[in-house]
């Protein structure tokens, strides 16, 4: 019953995993979700923050790299000093040298999601598999728009999903390369659904691309780890996740769109949100599988400005042979009952 991408980690050639979020946001916090049974496995992990923070407002952290798209890169610490409002990869740093000390200090590298293109991102990430002897890449998405193919209604924020995506696929020199799904159903607020979210996941599974799934039960050290890890984060700055509230709320047992559980209390309305089971869960796939289903990837994958990936998403959506498609639901139970 073990999961085939936990199996494939556990191959003892694999000593090295890069941990870094797929999307922007809270992305790479997500993977705190992993962490435990990383280090079970005896695992090193490198962290990258892929986010929506830009790096150059975190004070006393040194520059270890610059992509020619000219985004930098930051090595972050515990002691680095981030504005009041976001700082996660600091605090994410700070929280593993408090529940980690003989490790300490850890770090996180930050680098802003929105100025990279796949060739800058790849070159990045051959740089770190060169630099920490890397064997394995995680992407974690928060939320399901890294799964969307592109001639779905309704996209998320689908190029730095896809230049993610993109970036790894392509790369060399590594053992195994998995995109890791939380929070299932959270992306219909930005305009995916969540029929068109599970279609991918058939169609992946289709094509030989999922991995497995494992639930984040509320006892469980990964959650445990991950809701102490948040909590630290929110000690330390202002910026609340929702993405992160559905995640937190669908694990203790929270469901549907009424009342608000407390950890989404900053961020939705009654009626505007709704929690399920599904996003408390770790979806994984092949990301060679997920880049060869995306139209999206093929058309961003030479681009060398982050301007041209966008000109270059809106050239292959208007030349859609039948366009998008429409919305797509999920059949209402009255639809369904006496079939």
């Amino acid at each position: 019953m073990l999961p085939t991408f936990l199996a494939r980690l556990a191959d003892p050639s694999i000593k090295t995993v890069l941990l870094c979020g797929c999307g922007g946001g809270f992305d790479f916090l997500q993977g705190a979700t992993l962490l435990p049974e990383l280090e079970r496995l005896g695992k090193r992990v490198i962290l990258g923050s892929y986010s929506f923070g830009q790096p150059e407002r975190i004070d006393d952290a040194a520059v270890v790299y610059t992509a020619e798209t000219g985004a930098v890169v930051k090595q972050v610490l515990a002691h680095s000093s981030p504005p009041p409002d976001y700082g996660p990869e600091v605090h994410l740093a700070s929280f593993l040298d408090q529940e980690r000390p003989k490790s300490a200090p850890h770090f996180v590298y930050a680098y802003y999601a929105r100025s990279f293109t796949v060739p800058a991102l790849r070159a990045f990430y051959a740089e770190l598999v060169q630099r920490h002897a890397v064997d394995a890449v995680i992407l974690v998405d928060g939320g399901s728009d890294s799964l969307m193919r592109g001639d779905e209604e309704g996209l998320g924020d689908p190029i730095e999903d896809a230049v993610s995506v993109g970036a790894v696929a392509s790369l060399e020199g590594v053992k195994l390369k998995l995109l890791c799904s939380v929070g299932l159903g959270a992306d219909r607020f930005n305009g995916v659904s969540d029929a068109a979210s599970l279609r991918a996941i058939a169609e992946l599974t289709d094509a030989g691309g999922f991995l497995g799934a494992v639930s984040l039960e509320p006892t469980s050290p990964g959650f445990d780890f991950y809701k102490r890890c948040i909590e630290h984060v929110y000690a330390n700055q202002t910026f609340r996740s929702a993405l992160t509230g559905f995640i937190l709320s669908a694990a203790e047992g929270h469901f549907g769109g009424e009342h608000v559980p407390p950890a989404l209390r900053s961020r939705v309305s009654p009626g505007r949100f709704f929690v399920w089971p599904l996003m408390a869960m770790i979806w994984a796939f092949d990301v060679e599988v997920v880049a060869r289903r995306s139209k999206i990837v093929g058309w961003i994958r030479d681009c060398t400005t982050v301007r041209d990936c966008h000109l270059a998403l809106g050239r292959g959506r208007a030349l859609l042979a039948e366009g998008p498609r429409e919305v797509e639901n999920l059949p209402r139970q009255e639809d369904m009952v006496g079939y």
